[in-house]
């Protein structure tokens, strides 16, 4: 134990000694004396930089480095607004961007956006990505919305127009937006040649983007400079250090020397940091919503009255007050509060601790002589996996595992990295694998309320609970055709209700998002997706 104490402060130290030693050349403000440099850090290493094959993890680690480099069609500003990035405007019926019947898009680019080396984006650079995302061979996160694209063309140099094979609501918030695996377009004199698209994972050496990649030391950070060809003008920040920091502790302490200038902190960090000189916080609404994951495939899961029992034992209002201080609310669907689908008056299972003993006795899991449950000499034994990146998550982990010891439910808590738990099957992820009985996952939903791919039978790729029902899959694929909102609203109420009475995830919160940052850094105003979506905007004084 002594030995892993040292080892833990010598990279605390490590760390500080390498930011401490850049800060001293630092800081040129807007003044100009010295260049303007802006440190954060990263929960994990990524595992590629080229935003075509971006994993969408808790932390939002790749997303967060590809939107330095890289612009969507829209943008949410931190009030939710849309603000149009590559296109002039977003395409609706009103304008001509969406024909009649729902299925033909058409997007007009800027004409004033340059790649970083000076080629101008154009609608060639749309279609080859369009391509990139649907060629099987490519390892997208999802082709969700791309592949109901049966014609792409492109009148004009500026002008792109999709024909898709049916109506799709979702398609302006999805494609080339904020959808479930959100893509950028890419360069296609860049990445057409063979071998470019594997290389540009580690160099991606050309963007749109307010800064352009310069160095990823694995591990360790990454570089970024400012794009003197940027459409808004060259940034006033001229670098950004990112380092590789993915203990909380350790986050927090560089927060607190000055050596990083923001960090997104829990609640209780918050506590602890206080009105620490130097620093102010902004809150941020989120579109994520954090759950318990219940593995339907696995007994005694696979039966709804055990799953129910589970909610019943736990006290998720106690959780939000005691573990955020009220700061994540409680959630109940998958809505995020500002979502036009969002109905507060649909609740899963409430805190009743009877209920849940008479559920569990019922379906034949009874106490033995210990206390603890069991059904024909098996044991009522379940196994949670959390990340410990999370602050939150990890102090969950623990109110989970006592609440549901007082029921005679034995729950052995498994820490696994965020980077490894949100990994394809084919790698060894713990979710998508199904290693687990239950686990604490935020997921990050989309400016649209469709969320198949959480709940789909079919086509749910982060159906990591297994879990189908007919009318609920039916309601789903009802939805994303309807152009009427209120329909549209009122399917995905029937859809939370059916969730609510299964509950395949035990809904935690919708959380609030703290983030600190030194006061010397203006300008800085995260989204609901991203701290990183307005760097463009950011200035060091």
């Amino acid at each position: 134990m002594r030995r892993r104490g040292i080892s833990t402060g010598c990279a605390l130290l490590a760390a500080l000694a390498a930011v401490a030693c850049a800060a001293n050349d630092s800081a040129r403000d807007i003044s100009g004396s010295r260049p303007a440099i802006v440190r954060f850090d990263l929960a994990a290493d990524p595992a590629t930089l080229n935003p075509l094959f971006a994993h969408v993890d808790a932390a939002m680690t790749e997303q967060q480095l590809a939107r330095l480099s890289f612009e969507p069609f829209f943008d949410l500003d931190a009030q939710g607004k849309p603000v149009p990035e590559l296109i002039t405007e977003l395409p609706a019926t009103s304008n001509g961007g969406i024909s009649p019947d729902g299925r033909t898009l058409t997007y007009r680019l800027r004409r004033d956006v340059v790649w970083s080396d000076g080629v101008p984006l154009t609608a060639r650079d749309v279609l080859f990505t369009l391509h990139a995302i649907l060629d099987p061979r490519n390892p997208v996160g999802s082709h969700e919305g791309y592949d109901l694209i049966d014609r792409a063309q492109a009148p004009n140099a500026f002008t792109v127009r999709l024909h898709l094979k049916r109506a799709w609501a979702p398609a302006v918030a999805t494609l080339f937006a904020y959808g479930s695996a959100p893509q950028y377009v890419l360069p296609e004199h860049v990445l057409s040649k063979p071998g470019a698209l594997a290389a540009f994972g580690a160099a991606p050496s050309v963007g749109d983007g307010p800064f352009t990649f310069v160095s990823w030391k694995r591990g360790e950070g990454l570089v970024y400079v400012a794009n003197p060809r940027y459409r808004r003008g060259k940034p006033r920040v001229d670098r950004l250090d990112v380092r590789i920091v993915p203990d909380p502790g350790t986050n927090l302490t560089l927060l607190r020397s000055g050596s990083i200038d923001f960090n997104l902190i829990a609640p209780m960090q918050q506590r602890i940091l206080g009105n620490a000189r130097g620093l102010a916080y902004t809150q941020t609404p989120t579109s994520l919503i954090a759950g318990i994951a219940l593995n339907t495939a696995h007994p005694p899961l696979d039966d709804p009255h055990v799953r129910r029992a589970l909610s019943q034992a736990i006290d998720r209002a106690a959780i939000s007050e005691k573990i955020t201080f009220g700061k994540y609310p409680v959630a109940d669907t998958d809505r995020p509060r500002f979502s036009w689908a969002y109905n507060a008056a649909i609740k899963e299972p409430r805190y009743d601790v009877a209920s849940a003993d008479a559920a569990l006795d019922a379906a034949g899991w009874r106490r033995c002589s210990d206390g603890m449950r069991g059904k024909n000499g098996v044991a009522l034994a379940l196994t949670y996996v959390q990340f410990p990146e999370t602050t939150t998550g990890v102090r969950v982990a623990t109110m989970v595992q006592a609440a549901l010891r007082l029921r005679g439910i034995d729950l052995t808590i498994k820490s696994i990295s965020d980077a490894q738990l949100f990994l394809p099957a084919s790698e060894g992820g713990a979710l998508a694998s199904g290693a687990f009985d239950m686990a604490y996952v935020p997921w990050q939903m989309g400016a649209d309320p469709d969320d198949r791919f959480l709940l789909s039978c079919r086509e749910g790729v982060k159906n990591y609970m297994r879990y189908c029902d007919a009318e609920l899959d039916r309601l789903e694929n009802a939805a994303v055709v309807e152009p009427d909102q209120r329909k549209r609203r009122a399917a995905y109420e029937r859809i939370d209700e059916i969730v609510a009475r299964d509950v395949p995830i035990i809904y935690l919160f919708n959380p609030t998002y703290i983030y600190a940052y030194r006061t010397r850094l203006k300008g800085f105003a995260p989204n609901a997706f991203s701290p990183t979506w307005n760097a463009f905007a950011w200035e060091r004084r």
